[in-house]
């Protein structure tokens, strides 16, 4: 599977945003994503090439689109 940046939005969540790489558009308003990390926090932490990021594997959650609020510019 090929990650681009225009896959990552920002999301915010109970007034913390965060980074989140978006897998799948389960409908117009839904979607699903795992949370991004700068540096590795755990043995569940997978890295991704072609965005030097870290991804949670075990952080799979669905996302309104009323919580992302823009393309991230990484």
């Amino acid at each position: 599977m090929n990650i681009y940046s225009q896959n990552i939005y920002e999301v915010s969540e109970n007034e913390n945003k965060k980074f989140v790489l978006i897998l799948y558009n389960i409908s117009k308003n839904h979607y699903v994503g795992l949370t991004i990390h700068s540096t590795m926090q755990s043995d569940d932490f997978i890295y991704i090439k072609s965005i030097n990021k870290f991804v949670d594997i075990n952080d799979l959650q669905e996302y309104s689109r009323k919580n992302i609020k823009r393309v991230s510019l990484c």
